[in-house]
């Protein structure tokens, strides 16, 4: 519904949804990436690259939606942060 969960924070939606084909890539493509770059087990660096490049379709308008959620979201939570420190060093 384009908002946080707690409802305080109103967010921008991207430019297309991600279709079920392309989250099964995301995490195939973070599975190989630690099988053949890490130790075998998937974490958040693994999956970062991935997932930005599946939701920033239109370089201007969805990397200023990502850059938004991942600020507005990802940062405030405290189990997220390998995953908002992956994002960040990729932007």
């Amino acid at each position: 519904n384009g908002a946080t969960e707690d409802g305080r924070s109103k967010l921008k939606s991207p430019s297309a949804t991600l279709s079920t084909a392309e989250v099964i890539s995301v995490v195939i493509s973070g599975l190989a990436m630690a099988a053949h770059f890490g130790d075998g087990v998937m974490r958040a660096p693994d999956l970062a690259a991935s997932l930005a490049g599946a939701i920033v379709k239109d370089p201007v308008h969805d990397r200023v939606v990502w850059q938004e959620y991942l600020e507005t979201v990802v940062r405030e939570r405290d189990e997220w942060q390998e995953f908002y420190r992956a994002c960040r060093e990729l932007a």
